[in-house]
């Protein structure tokens, strides 16, 4: 999808139709051109037609120049909304896009509606909420969609906003190429995306700044990472271990640490999951796509800042040669660990990529994980779960997430809970005796011993990462949940200032 931007009135337009934000009582819209067109319009939004419910999306056609020119009046409050109305007021139009196969459009922006001059927030909320619901897998489709969304033009009269929206729109762009990316390998199904598969993917991005290291499991294995190796053991798809190294700023040793979770299925092992959990476990390894998309992200925006990057990746399944409940496995870091149940099999893999993440002496260690079901049931399906052990830490990442409407909510790593993770016959236990209780801040503590007091934050994102219901936002199925917020985090906190 193109973006453009200039300043110029609405029906100057070459575009399939003109959106117009208003709003009860606005007055004259004075951005556009004649009084015959501003008439029509304030009559059509003064009638009965028009209702101003929440969101309402209105369509007419105006005579320009002998020629039809639809338009789309869109209600907006008159007061401005967070940048999450317009995401899912953008989301809402691409709907509308689809179904009436519109190649293009302009659009009269929410600041010159809002008389504000301000940086175009607003409009650019609105365009990332388009980009999440023109997105489409149709991979496995006999029939295919035969639509591509071509432009979507910005007008204003603000120098100041056509300056933002010609600057950011190849970024945004950018962006949403690895968003989709991340989301079609989470829809991928386990038979087409297995850990060599996903090794693969990773390695066709190397580079001369994008190195990509991939143990096999004889590596794995003399490198002593048995907790990946175990969890992996049972499927003929044997485990890797991906390790990127993006170096933006090659003249620095500081550097930003990301893990993740990559199950690309997860049968729940000898522990088998029931029917009606198990179906979607394609997703279970949302967090490795989320931090290869972010580290691709960094790479393609040429961003100041160097990036390590872990990505254990098995399939866990039962059989012959799966791991057991009631197994003692040696970590990488040394401790030892009693599996107590083998669908708890995210926070073993993730333990051996943390601890091997704390040897490069990072400024941040961040993994993104779909853990637990238990944050699900905490937090619901739109909202991410947030650990961390400093509290700098979960504020700077918490004050972002409204800002790109990515939820997340600090949860409690309580110390007294921390005895329910201690074994007695082993250092650690990967589940807790008290089993139905707090499962995301037990997973969260064991996950903490292995990061060795480095500065760390653990984002579950079990519930938004893989959607069954239909979001505002994200819509149905992989969401790409994450990437902006860590993407914004990284850049906020952690890019060299060239000067």
């Amino acid at each position: 999808m193109k973006i453009s931007c200039r300043k110029k009135t609405a029906f100057n337009s070459r575009k399939e139709a003109v959106i117009i934000p208003v709003y009860k009582n606005m007055g004259s819209l004075k951005l556009l051109t004649g009084k015959r067109i501003d008439d029509e319009i304030a009559n059509i939004v003064n009638s009965d037609y028009f209702n101003f419910e929440d969101k309402e999306i209105k369509s007419f056609y105006i005579d320009m120049k002998k020629k039809l020119k639809r338009i789309f009046l869109v209600n907006v409050p008159k007061d401005p909304e967070d940048y999450r109305y317009y995401l899912e007021l953008g989301a809402q139009f691409s709907k509308i896009i689809r179904k009436d196969k519109l190649f293009s459009f302009s659009l009269v922006s929410f600041e010159d509606v809002y008389a504000e001059k301000k940086e175009g927030s607003y409009t650019k909320s609105f365009l990332e909420g388009l980009c999440f619901g023109l997105y489409s897998f149709e991979k496995y489709k006999s029939k295919k969609e035969s639509f591509d969304f071509e432009e979507v033009e910005v007008i204003t009269t603000f120098t100041k906003l056509k300056k933002f929206i010609d600057t950011g729109a190849e970024r945004w762009a950018t962006i949403f190429q690895n968003v989709y990316l991340a989301r079609d390998l989470i829809n991928t199904p386990p038979m087409d995306m297995t850990p060599a598969i996903f090794a693969e993917t990773v390695q066709a991005e190397e580079g001369a700044d994008f190195s990509v290291t991939v143990y096999d499991e004889a590596k794995i294995r003399e490198e002593g990472l048995n907790l990946i190796d175990v969890v992996g053991m049972g499927s003929v798809n044997k485990p890797r271990f991906v390790m990127i190294d993006y170096k933006g700023d090659p003249g620095n040793e500081k550097h930003v640490a990301l893990v993740g979770k990559g199950v690309t299925f997860d049968s729940g092992g000898s522990n088998l999951k029931p029917t009606g959990s198990m179906e979607t476990m394609k997703c279970d390894m949302a967090g490795a796509a989320t931090v290869f998309a972010v580290t691709k992200l960094a790479r393609e925006l040429k961003l100041p800042v160097n990036i390590k990057t872990y990505i254990p990746l098995v399939e866990n399944m039962i059989g012959g040669g799966a791991y057991r409940p009631g197994d003692i496995i040696t970590s990488a870091s040394g401790k030892t660990v009693e599996v107590l149940n083998t669908d708890a099999e995210g926070r073993l893999i993730l333990a051996d990529a943390l601890y091997t993440a704390t040897k490069t002496d990072p400024e941040v260690i961040v993994d993104v994980a779909t853990l637990t079901g238990a944050c699900v049931v905490a937090l619901g399906s739109h909202c991410a779960g947030l650990f961390s052990n400093r509290k700098f830490l979960a504020k700077n990442i918490s004050d972002l997430s409204g800002d790109v409407g990515e939820d997340i909510w600090e949860l409690p790593l309580l110390k007294t809970y921390e005895k329910r993770i201690k074994s007695d016959i082993a250092d650690l236990r990967n589940i807790a005796r008290q089993r139905t209780e707090a499962g995301s801040t037990i997973a969260a503590l064991f996950l903490r011993e292995f990061v060795d007091n480095w500065p760390w934050i653990h984002l579950d994102i079990a519930g938004p990462a893989y959607l069954e219901e239909e979001h505002p936002v994200f819509g149905k199925h992989a969401s790409g949940f994450g990437i902006r917020l860590l993407l914004e985090f990284i850049e906020r906190y952690y890019c060299r200032n060239e000067d």
